[in-house]
């Protein structure tokens, strides 16, 4: 009788532990992939993972960026960046010129979609998206 209770103890515990290990997992994503589509011929990228948002005493919020890049992103567009150190992740992107570019942008957090949109992008209305791990913030910002 008690080695039954023993064998039952064992299985139940190793039951528990096989499902704890998800507990024990890193929720914060690794990579953001970014994908562009459009038949237009290129839309101007911001890109940074070096940022902070700041909200000013009116309750507007911004960002204020440290260190980005700029790519004059042809179509087909699809790029990933390593996002695991800094958990956060900015784009803007701007028409090169006065012409209106259409595009349909999607971005994936490690494979899982997060943004999928079809918008008009003009040089002075540029489309954004902003990521942050484990914090709520607007996709309407203006850059600092």
């Amino acid at each position: 009788m008690k080695r039954q209770w023993l064998a039952g103890g064992v299985f139940l515990l190793l039951v528990l532990a096989t499902g704890a290990c998800d507990w024990l997992d890193d929720p914060s994503p690794e990579f953001v992939r970014v994908m562009i589509e459009s038949d237009d011929d290129a839309l101007m990228l911001i890109t940074s993972t070096q940022f902070v948002q700041t909200t000013n005493e009116f309750g507007e919020t911004g960002v204020q960026v440290f260190d980005s890049d700029t790519t004059i992103a042809s179509f087909p567009f699809d790029q990933s960046w390593n996002i695991k150190d800094e958990q956060r992740f900015l784009l803007m992107g701007f028409a090169p010129d006065s012409s209106a570019v259409m595009v349909r942008m999607r971005i994936l957090l490690d494979g899982d979609l997060d943004y999928d949109k079809t918008v008009i992008v003009l040089i002075d209305d540029p489309v954004r998206y902003i990521y942050l791990f484990n914090q709520q913030i607007l996709q309407d910002f203006e850059l600092l």
